[in-house]
């Protein structure tokens, strides 16, 4: 596994290096090409002394797993990000084996050495829904969101006429998505 390193606004100590590696390491033998694999790690420190810290894993086959989490210690934070990369390697194990289609995934993860860990995960849908989209402005959409007390709100611009998506980021910010026709 290659690692890179990103801080930014933080210093990144030897120990914190050996951390990451000892924890991250142990996802090599679930990928065919373990050598090729690249990890970057990056860390950022938030106004709320909490760091964020978000690893992403790629290989040139095109398999992706994404983790991040924010907390005041930087060490329980790789340690929960091992966690959610371990869950989401039994999440694609668990599809796969559902499928049991040969695709990308299948062909370039070790899916035998995924660890089963008796986790029972439902990947149906349980519920659809249909949506009338009213034409609104984001100012609007942002307080019927607030009202309903969800993440994430779709609606139909009035100045554009295109559906967007209205969501809350992790910084308790807001980002719009503008869908294209």
């Amino acid at each position: 596994m290659l690692f890179n390193y990103v801080c930014k606004d933080d210093a990144f100590t030897a120990a914190m290096k050996r951390s990451c590696e000892d924890k991250l390491t142990k996802f090599d033998h679930y990928f065919r090409s373990s050598n090729q694999i690249k990890c970057v790690v990056t860390i950022t420190d938030l106004a709320n002394k909490n760091k964020s810290v978000e690893v992403s894993m790629s290989s040139p086959d095109g398999v992706y797993l994404r983790a991040k989490t924010s907390n005041p210690d930087f060490y329980d934070a790789i340690d929960v990000i091992a966690e959610k990369l371990t869950g989401q390697m039994r999440k694609v194990k668990t599809r796969v084996n559902k499928t049991k289609k040969k695709n990308s995934v299948s062909e370039n993860f070790l899916l035998e050495q995924i660890e089963n860990d008796a986790v029972n995960e439902d990947l149906d849908i349980v519920k659809k829904k249909k949506l009338s989209l009213a034409p609104m402005d984001v100012d609007e959409a942002l307080d019927r969101m607030d009202a309903l007390g969800h993440s994430f709100f779709i609606f139909l611009d009035s100045a554009t006429g295109l559906v967007n998506v209205l969501y809350e980021r992790e910084d308790h910010g807001y980002g719009v998505i503008e869908i294209d026709k």
